[in-house]
């Protein structure tokens, strides 16, 4: 994976995150959608064939846009580690 900045302003950020499809940008934009500093997210895949998502977030007042991508970015994080966990423990439970 690899993240380009394409676009930053007080208040709004633009990344290209190259290996990336809609998965990824949905999951990005719903988690991003949750912050409370958050104005807007969204994301595009700018051609059907290419893995490539772009992020855009607008953020309230003096926030930072970096500071809620990275607040995003962990909280999916730890939603996928605490999945794996449970996941773990059902499987082995079920046998």
């Amino acid at each position: 994976m690899k993240v380009n900045v394409l676009k930053r302003t007080k208040g709004l950020l633009k990344v290209e995150v190259e290996g990336e499809g809609h998965t990824f940008g949905n999951l990005m934009q719903e988690t991003l959608l949750e912050d409370k500093t958050v104005d807007w997210a969204g994301y595009d895949q700018p051609h059907p064939l290419f893995r490539q998502s772009i992020i855009t977030v607008r953020v309230k007042g003096e926030a930072q846009p970096e500071k809620a991508l990275e607040r995003a970015s962990k909280k999916i994080r730890a939603d996928t580690e605490e999945f794996v966990q449970k996941f773990s423990s059902a499987v082995k439970n079920e046998n």
